[in-house]
């Protein structure tokens, strides 16, 4: 037998607490001194106390802990009412994660100054993002091998880190397939420099592979909207480029391509949307 200083000690609850719980009845000594008034427990009574903590975990109140351990409530059937809470708890987090992932969404969306209208040019300030990324120059037939390996490096990269990515995840040409250095744009005739980049949550320390940085504010940044599979994404970029051509806009940074609904989100290519972007002066 313990006294209570002794039990508060051996389960963790306070000398109050454990008064507390005694008035209302769901864990009463088991036995006290009429002399001294001294209040002993049994170790037996942890059972009680593991009962009690599993409950107000689960979310239930005092008042209803009182009543259903008063009720001498059948071990099947608070399992039962525990595994319930569990499922709505499951249920809550996973739309509590998904609200999330939309926030993070909308951040981007505010930083990135929102998406223009399908096939419409628009001219927007874009905050700067904090990306994990990788850049590599390489052969253009190499284009798809590349990427393959990129992709997978980064993510796992972050996850190992321990830090969340975000949507939409976005691409970099700092030279590309298009010969426009007239208007300033990047290009070599046999290579690409691409770089991939994941928005990411926090900062962390990158390595030899992976920059962590933020991609710098653009106040101009010249966009437009492909919606469509990717083999078909060089006709809007034509119409972007005859558009920056006729209104003697130069580029002023790396061509951004801005995934917004991909193959993680759709089996349809004609639904994906891409937005396109080049910083211009």
């Amino acid at each position: 037998m313990f006294k209570i200083g002794e039990f508060s000690k051996l389960c963790g609850l306070s000398v109050d607490t454990l008064y507390h719980y005694e008035k209302l009845k769901i864990l009463v000594p088991m036995t006290v001194d009429k002399l001294t008034g001294y209040r002993y427990y049994d170790a037996s009574q942890i059972v009680i106390v593991n009962k009690i903590l599993a409950l107000k975990d689960a979310g239930f109140v005092l008042e209803e802990v009182a009543n259903i351990l008063n009720n001498g409530i059948s071990v099947p059937m608070l399992i039962e009412m525990l595994e319930s809470k569990a499922a709505l708890l499951e249920t809550t987090l996973a739309n509590e994660y998904n609200r999330l992932e939309r926030l993070h969404t909308n951040i981007f969306l505010i930083k990135n100054g929102g998406i223009s209208h399908m096939n419409e040019i628009s001219i927007k300030k874009v905050e700067p993002i904090l990306v994990a990324s990788i850049r590599k120059v390489f052969d253009k037939k190499d284009f798809d091998e590349n990427l393959e390996k990129m992709w997978p490096t980064v993510n796992e990269y972050i996850d190992k880190k321990g830090v969340k990515r975000t949507i939409p995840c976005l691409m970099l040409y700092h030279s590309g397939w298009w010969d426009l250095r007239k208007w300033n744009v990047m290009y070599d005739e046999q290579n690409l420099d691409v770089e991939i980049a994941e928005p990411i949550t926090k900062s962390f320390e990158g390595n030899e592979e992976v920059n962590v940085y933020e991609l710098p504010r653009v106040e101009k940044m010249a966009c437009i909207v492909h919606n469509g599979p990717f083999a078909t994404i060089g006709k809007t970029f034509d119409i972007l480029f005859e558009w920056i051509k006729h209104n003697n806009y130069l580029a002023d940074g790396a061509v951004r391509e801005i995934y917004h609904k991909g193959e993680w989100a759709t089996e349809n290519p004609d639904e994906y949307i891409t937005e396109l972007q080049i910083p211009i002066k």
